[in-house]
């Protein structure tokens, strides 16, 4: 999937963080990406094996859970990067400070 699409659908469809009222979570520090921390949060809220992942604009995919925690390793630190899964309702966001957050929408159990 096109880095375009990516980022039409993430503005369409992304919900908005709301970060004051989120538990948030350290997945990166100085040694770079907490990988099976961020690769927890993200399981436990997205069931998927692909996820739409995008750190801006014209950097995004849709990607495998592992090669998205690749993806994000890249770019974790120069800005926030939005992970979802096809339909909207698992989602997690890494802040450019290294901590993420997640949540399901609708219908989920």
């Amino acid at each position: 999937m096109s880095a375009r699409r990516v980022h039409e659908l993430m503005r369409q469809r992304f919900p908005s963080v709301r970060g004051a009222s989120r538990d948030w979570t350290v997945v990166a520090d100085e040694k770079g990406l907490r990988f099976e921390v961020l690769a927890g949060l993200i399981d436990d809220h997205i069931r998927s094996e692909e996820v739409l992942v995008e750190a801006q604009r014209n950097a995004g995919d849709l990607l495998t859970k592992n090669a998205a925690l690749e993806f994000i390793a890249t770019h974790v630190g120069k800005g926030e990067i939005r992970v979802a899964d096809r339909d909207f309702s698992g989602c997690v966001v890494v802040a450019q400070n290294g901590v993420a957050t997640g949540w399901t929408t609708g219908g989920r159990p």
